[in-house]
């Protein structure tokens, strides 16, 4: 390649030959190969993983030349060709935009029925070609290794298992089945099945290739969930060849990155199945396969870490302990906090920076270089407050001390990275929990029915389930997310205010279905905490959802005596009624488990049942909503 081409050039260049090298991919082995290669760099957009393969497919582990001599150690050796890769570098320029009128999305018009403009900050994408080198390719410090061979290791198996439990979005069950059938997904239940007596690596092939199918075949709940962001797919949009590819390429791609042999599987049917077929459509199927492969490898990596914590399996026990990837901690903050992209930085940290630009979120020099070193772009703060992007790893690693590196909010919420801290603020729902019961200001939570819907119960409102004989139980409810409450007025106008946030305006941090019928809103104010359960019109409160068990849980977590939940320390003396009833009076929280003590010693009416013998309040009529039966 000319050293005089220019960088606009040398892209042209390299993105002709990748899609040529999509064109010519989809032979049997070639694609096989191509697999491979995308299992190692699960994290890499699908034109870099285009172009390690075409210039070095046997590549194992890259880095930039300053990432394998700062941070592993090891150095190039003389003479070694570097991989060419592309790496982000967008600017953003001031455009004169019209100006759209929130409610109608239609352009705003001045007195003269002109359009109004208004300047705005827009991101235009670019690139640079930047120069990797393959481990192969370096000398020095050995690395350490993590192995997941299942080769012969039966406790590292059902660890295996438990991690794609854990990852699939579906329960999965192993049952009897017909010979010559590995396992399937279904629609209706919402589940996956494998075939009972299979081999280790064939239960665990099937079980990907079942799990990629819930992922991206789902029509019925992807449909469903089309108001969460994510691009969805209708009925009938892919055809049952396609679907089978992408299934069988994930499982192939996983298993390899994983180190589980799979050479049994043929990709004969590829070579059929691409013909005919555009650079568009199959580059669109090449995107998929390398996005749902990443999905799963972190998923699966992240849990089976997990679980061989809570077991102690020691993973790696000689190597060295700081390179070694840990699992995080229970949260620590009171509420659900925005994922920050690096968590040693807060807001106030960034403002001593003298950057207030809401846009952007601040980092560490040791995080940048991460976020740098995974295809971000990153930025630093110079010149009194001016945010200047960063090409290449030198500037970032010759920036002066003390500097402040910055990336923009839209690029962190869009990573991978944003969405993997979301997934696993979830694994810690009852801390979470707790932290929410303990929480000293106003705030709600959300639960939400769990993944497999237990109680079939998805959907129906208070009616139905009451004509069912069903109660509402809380053990089929997962904490879904926590905030402080900044809604103001009257109880059930927090609640629609909460109910049109989780429908309209939803969190960037919220990731779970909108709020619809059957889930429950629990609201705390002045250390009382409600339970208020989503209906076809408006909210019915639940005075028993909350059970004993997870009270005490959340009590024992703030005072060791079993004091309040709410901040009222017992110190030893058993309240009576009347004292409670007082307390309560005077506008202080009390106790619910205190109260329910106090009126079983007494045996006299507690506070709960005179206020039921109030006269209710009548309620603000809400707009209807859709229980199940109305959505499908």
């Amino acid at each position: 390649m000319s050293e005089k081409q220019s960088n606009k050039e040398r892209i042209k260049e390299i993105t002709a030959g990748i899609e040529k090298g999509i064109m010519e991919l989809f032979e049997s082995d070639r694609y096989r190969n191509y697999l491979t290669t995308m299992s190692r760099f699960h994290r890499y957009s699908l034109n870099n993983v285009m172009l390690i393969h075409a210039q070095r497919p046997d590549a194992t582990l890259v880095a930039g030349f300053s990432k394998w001599k700062n941070s592993f150690g090891r150095h190039v050796k003389k003479g070694e060709k570097g991989i060419q890769i592309l790496a982000p570098t967008p600017y953003k320029i001031k455009v004169d935009k019209e100006k759209l009128d929130p409610d109608t999305k239609l352009p705003m018009l001045d007195d003269e029925g002109k359009p109004i403009t208004e300047e705005k900050e827009v991101t235009i994408p670019m690139f640079k070609v930047v120069s990797v080198f393959d481990i192969s390719q370096t000398d020095g410090k050995p690395l350490p290794q993590i192995s997941f061979s299942l080769t012969g290791d039966v406790a590292q198996y059902e660890v295996f298992m438990e991690a794609l439990r854990r990852t699939s979005q579906v329960p999965i069950t192993i049952e009897p089945m017909e010979p010559g059938m590995d396992g399937y997904f279904s629609l209706t239940k919402q589940a996956i099945f494998l075939r009972e007596g299979m081999s280790q690596v064939q239960t665990v092939c099937a079980a990907i290739h079942e799990m990629a199918h819930s992922r991206l075949h789902n029509y019925e709940k992807m449909t469903e969930l089309a108001d969460d962001g994510e691009t969805i797919l209708v009925p009938g949009e892919k055809d049952r060849n396609t679907e089978e590819v992408e299934a069988e390429s994930i499982s192939y791609a996983v298993c390899q990155y994983f180190g589980i042999e799979t050479a049994d599987n043929s990709f004969g049917y590829i070579a059929t199945w691409s013909q005919g077929k555009e650079l568009k459509e199959l580059r669109a199927s090449l995107e998929t396969i390398n996005k749902t492969s990443s999905e799963l490898i972190s998923g699966i990596e992240q849990h089976y870490r997990e679980i061989c914590k809570e077991q102690g399996i020691d993973l790696a026990a000689d190597a060295p302990a700081q390179e070694q990837p840990q699992v995080p901690d229970a949260p620590e903050q009171a509420l659900d906090e925005y994922p920050m992209p690096d968590e040693s930085l807060k807001v106030a940290d960034w403002e001593t920076c003298g950057y207030l630009d809401g846009d952007m979120l601040p980092l560490s020099r040791e995080q940048a270089v991460e976020l740098y070193d995974q295809d971000l772009t990153i930025y630093a703060i110079v010149d009194g407050g001016n945010a200047e992007m960063l090409f290449d790893r030198e500037e970032l690693d010759t920036q002066a001390p003390g500097t402040v590196f910055t990336i923009s909010r839209e690029e962190w919420e869009q990573s991978s990275l944003f969405h993997e801290k979301i997934v696993e603020r979830q694994q810690h729902k009852e801390e979470r929990e707790n932290a929410f019961l303990a929480h000293g200001g106003d705030c709600f939570a959300i639960y939400q029915v769990k993944r497999d819907d237990p109680g079939n119960v998805r959907f129906m409102n208070m009616d139905w389930m009451q004509s069912h004989g069903k109660a509402i139980e809380r053990d089929s409810y997962d904490l879904i997310y926590t905030a402080p409450l900044t809604a103001t007025g009257s109880t059930n106008a927090r609640l629609e205010a909460i109910f049109e946030q989780f429908n309209l305006h939803r969190p960037v941090d919220y990731h779970s279905p909108s709020l619809s019928v059957s889930d429950i809103v629990a609201i705390k104010q002045n250390g009382v905490v409600s339970y208020h359960y989503c209906d076809s019109v408006g909210f019915k409160e639940l005075p028993d959802f909350q059970k004993e068990n997870y009270l005490k849980a959340a009590e024992m977590s703030t005072e060791d005596d079993y004091g309040m939940i709410d901040g009222i320390i017992n110190n030893g003396k058993q309240p009576t009624v009347a004292d409670l009833e007082q307390q309560a009076k005077s506008g202080q929280p009390i106790s619910l488990m205190d109260l329910a003590d106090a009126a079983h010693r007494e045996k006299k009416p507690s506070v709960l049942e005179k206020l039921k013998d109030q006269p209710q309040q009548p309620q603000r009529k809400s707009k209807p909503r859709k229980s199940k039966e109305q959505e499908i």
